[in-house]
């Protein structure tokens, strides 16, 4: 098996184990699912290298989130520079398409005022 084959087939494990990267839902603060979760990515790593540990597979997906984030962000920063259709960066990164499930992870939540509308009428000193 070819590495780009492996990291592929990595990838696809990780993605499918929303509790180890879908820092919103609820499985994301299982522990016990997340721990199953990195003994399944182990088998994996495992097949290219028999000494591998949990720590080596955590070290893994920090690895490819890091350099994943280093392309988006000079994506974002090429379209935001007003540059033209033709110079905004396109990633060099042969995974990077494969590891687009983890974008979801930078919309922010929405928010809500934690300040009733009857507080903002009694403490309105404009009035």
């Amino acid at each position: 098996m070819t590495q780009r084959l492996w990291l592929a087939e990595f990838i696809e494990l990780y993605r499918n184990e929303p509790c180890l990267w879908q820092n919103k839902s609820k499985e994301y603060h299982d522990r016990e699912r997340k721990s199953a979760a990195y003994k399944v990515l182990l088998e994996k790593i495992k097949e290219i290298d028999s000494t591998a540990t949990i720590d080596t597979v955590k070290n893994k997906i920090n690895t490819l989130r890091c350099t994943f984030k280093t392309e988006v962000l000079k994506v974002k920063s090429s379209q935001r520079s007003g540059s033209g259709k033709d110079d905004i960066y396109i990633p060099k990164l042969w995974y990077y398409d494969l590891l687009q499930f983890l974008t979801d992870q930078e919309v922010p939540r929405s928010s809500r005022s934690n300040i009733s509308k009857d507080n903002e009428e009694t403490n309105d000193v404009s009035k």
